[in-house]
């Protein structure tokens, strides 16, 4: 039984696009998912003032890592303390962590290059971390890459009825953005960041750099414009995204950097890479979507075809613990498929709004114990 629909109408989940295959794409999300988190390193991260993602630049470098061992373990093990943005607030990976726990799955972790590998099991795609998106030549994409990546995709879309794949990638809604602009799409002044008001002139200055040393030349075909711009979560989980999707129904669990994968799926697909576009979705939080120094809608509406999105309305404003009430300045909005995991929870299991708030308290409050 779902519980979608009464999600819908209560409140708890909302739609943020509305081009007519909202309802008929939740009627396919069948019991509960597979959950994958696809991590990877940018050194694109480590630009000050480019991410909150990590109270500093050498703290961010373990922010996939504590994500990773927090979701897995319930504790960080890389470091005593799991990510938190400078002024305070816990990574969104107590909520992701909670609404696991309310749909009793164990996720999964994809490492797609990362400098600091996690204390867990992974399933290891070999690759590189990224560098920075100013040297015009990001990533170094195997002969083997599409083939690596498509076999993940299927074998995770194997295990469940349908599938979330999520990330963790400090600095990622600057090479969102990067790759949006270099596909065509745009995204200048709309993209969400961990940082209060979204640094765009920052963010916009560090593509304008990226954009000039990469000099992509006319046509430039999908996987070129990633490596060239992009960091390494970008093209795996788009690759793993589209073999999965011919078989089950795919969440991407995100904002910004959920937008810049489609829209990179979407070229690829252009391209004549296999992939059903029709079983994509994307599914984030509250306050990706109101936010208000951002427009995820207007970035997926101009993508072809635009994919079904849908927000988890979290709403902290009540809650006992200030960390969490912080949420509602701006000061964290997303991460880890935090989004996508209470709107699973929600759609899944059935639980209200209030009651999963109860359950983020009661992790969060758990990080004081460790």
């Amino acid at each position: 039984m779902s519980f979608f629909k009464r999600a819908l109408a209560e409140g708890s989940i909302r739609c943020i696009t509305d081009m007519g295959g909202e309802d008929s794409f939740l009627e396919s999300l069948e019991g509960a998912p597979l959950f994958a988190c696809v991590i990877g390193s940018t050194k694109t991260a480590l630009i000050e003032g480019i991410s909150a993602a990590g109270a500093t630049p050498e703290k961010r470098r373990f922010t996939a890592a504590l994500d990773s061992e927090f979701l897995i373990h319930g504790k960080p093990l890389s470091l005593p303390d799991i990510p938190r943005n400078p002024e305070g607030p816990p990574s969104p990976v107590v909520i992701t962590h909670a609404a696991l726990k309310e749909l009793g799955i164990i996720p999964l972790i994809v490492d797609s290059g990362t400098e600091v590998p996690p204390k867990t099991p992974i399933m290891a795609l070999g690759f590189e971390p990224g560098d920075d998106i100013r040297s015009g030549r990001a990533l170094n994409l195997t002969q083997d890459f599409q083939s690596q990546c498509r076999a993940a995709g299927r074998a995770l879309a194997n295990h469940r009825p349908w599938l979330i794949l999520a990330e963790s990638v400090p600095g990622g809604t600057t090479t969102a953005l990067s790759l949006l602009e270099a596909l065509g799409v745009g995204g200048t002044g709309m993209v969400s960041s961990s940082m209060p008001g979204g640094n765009h002139s920052l963010k916009e200055e560090v593509v304008r750099q990226a954009l000039k040393a990469a000099a992509l030349r006319p046509g430039a075909d999908g996987l070129e414009i990633a490596a060239a711009v992009g960091d390494p979560m970008q093209p795996a989980l788009a690759l793993m995204a589209l073999e999965a999707s011919l078989s089950a129904p795919v969440v991407l669990g995100g904002g910004t950097q959920m937008a810049a994968v489609y829209a990179l799926m979407a070229k690829l697909s252009d391209e004549g890479a296999a992939g059903d576009l029709s079983k994509v979705a994307l599914a984030t939080t509250s306050w990706v979507a109101a936010d208000p120094a951002a427009d995820l809608k207007a970035i997926l509406t101009a993508i072809s075809p635009t994919p079904p999105a849908f927000a988890a309305w979290l709403d902290f404003s009540a809650s006992k613990l200030l960390g969490l009430r912080r949420y509602e300045e701006g000061l964290v909005k997303e991460g880890v498929g935090a989004g996508a995991a209470a709107f699973a929870a929600f759609g899944v299991t059935g639980i209200k709004h209030d009651a999963m708030v109860c359950a983020i308290e009661l992790v969060t409050e758990g990080l004081d114990e460790l």
